[in-house]
């Protein structure tokens, strides 16, 4: 097998000849979970992770690549899943580029299936992972299921973020991803030994236990203690510090409590350099941990890790936010009718039924946060919501569904996303 090492040469070269068309992709949120355990070696750092904290597309690719580096992916194993991956994160490509990628190769099969956990680029955020799903017949039937990453025989508390590939014809074959979060730190890669267990569901249900262990050393991050008030038509947050590792530039914001307004998103952020060179959200599909009820928040950007730059700025443009008092929705679904909403940022509401509503967002095509995660009857009872996004050129619209139904009506949402904009220019000096 041709080491990692060996390639760099034609990385670099031959890079530049990949080209990536995502025409023939659809977009798919495979999944996204937390996997919360009490038994943890330390304590650890409470996170939200919802819609509106996280965004993952992931997208089916046609490649063109140069004969030479065809020959690299055949040769490394892993770095044919990463390949869809490099065009849309530069912190990956990067990391490819710079020899930050480890090849596992390690197997397990169970019955004609056979799971391959090819290789690995980890850093202190987390993990990505490539692997292959592969049989004699064919993995068309498959989709993915749970995804668990243990140490000392113990499930990590992260974020997982699995991807899959959109089939239109029968395959024997798929090369994919995993991306692994840890906000907070539960990976200790003092111990290198861990296991992956996976799992894909079918015409019947197939476990994979893939013990691994890192040989590379893990980079360590770059810190910029910045701690700098910003304020926006009198909302005031503190940008805390710039974090970054190879995988993500995570920015660590704290939001002021006493703000009349809560802030949903910072909508446009991103790093840049003297030279005019920017790293903005990329595909790193965890776009960040937080949301509007949590006054810290960390934001993924893509990593420039591996340039070297003498000047870095972080450039914050417009956010969303509201009045903390216009944020509540109701609505009887038995009367099928909205029971109170803003009058100041009224939404185009419909009640499709007794357990689902659609909000269009005609005037806000480029909107993509998820509005409402969850709903509370009137009782006090959480009423968990199943979402659908339908985005394209002329239409943008979520639809909610009450998984348990509206047994006790009305029902009370709370906004946790709404397009009004707040206009912002604030460049900051990281180094």
């Amino acid at each position: 097998m041709t080491n990692v090492k060996q390639i760099k040469h034609l990385v670099n070269e031959q890079m530049e000849a990949i080209q990536v068309s995502s025409a023939t992709g659809d977009a798919i949120l495979n999944g996204i979970k937390i996997a919360q355990r009490k038994k943890q070696r330390r304590s650890k750092i409470g996170f939200s992770l919802s819609a509106i904290a996280v965004l993952f597309l992931g997208f089916a690719f046609m490649t063109r690549i140069s004969p030479a580096f065809a020959q690299i992916f055949e040769d490394v194993p892993g770095l044919g899943a990463i390949v869809a991956i490099v065009e849309y994160d530069r912190g990956v490509e990067d990391s490819v580029r710079n020899n930050y990628f480890e090849a596992i190769g390690v197997s397990a099969k169970e019955n004609d299936v056979t799971f391959t956990l090819d290789g690995v680029i980890a850093d202190d955020t987390g993990m990505l992972l490539s692997y292959t799903l592969e049989s004699p017949n064919t993995v068309n039937g498959y989709h993915l299921g749970d995804t668990v990453l243990l140490q000392n025989e113990e499930e990590l508390g992260l974020a997982y973020v699995t991807s899959e590939h959109a089939q239109k014809e029968v395959v024997q074959k798929v090369e994919s991803t995993i991306r692994i979060s840890d906000p907070s730190g539960a990976i200790d890669y003092n111990n290198p030994a861990f296991t992956l267990k996976f799992s894909i569901r079918g015409e019947e249900d197939l476990t994979f236990v893939i013990p691994f262990e890192l040989k590379n050393k893990i980079a360590k991050p770059k810190h910029y203690k910045l701690n700098r008030e910003v304020v926006v038509e009198g909302q005031k947050f503190t940008v805390e510090q710039v974090k970054i590792s190879p995988l993500h530039a995570a920015i660590d914001i704290i939001t002021d409590p006493q703000n009349d307004m809560v802030i949903f998103d910072f909508s446009s952020i991103k790093l840049q350099n003297e030279s005019g060179n920017v790293w903005g959200s990329g595909s790193t599909s965890i776009s960040g941990f937080g949301s509007a009820d949590t006054t810290k928040r960390t934001i993924y950007l893509e990593s420039n890790y591996f340039q070297e730059s003498e000047e870095l700025y972080l450039i914050i443009g417009d956010i969303l936010a509201m009045p903390r008092d216009e944020r509540e929705i109701v609505i009887d679904f038995d009367k099928k009718e909205v029971a109170s909403i803003s009058k100041q940022y009224p939404l185009q509401l419909e009640i499709i039924d007794e357990s689902s509503f659609k909000v269009v967002f005609d005037k806000h095509l480029g909107f993509n946060q998820t509005i409402f995660t969850n709903g509370e009857d009137r009782n006090g009872r959480k009423v968990p919501l199943a979402i659908s996004h339908r985005i394209s050129d002329t239409t943008n619209s979520q639809v909610f569904t009450l998984e348990q139904g509206a047994k006790n009506n009305p029902v009370t949402f709370v906004l946790q996303g709404y397009p009004n904009y707040l206009e912002n220019d604030t460049r900051i000096k990281v180094k």
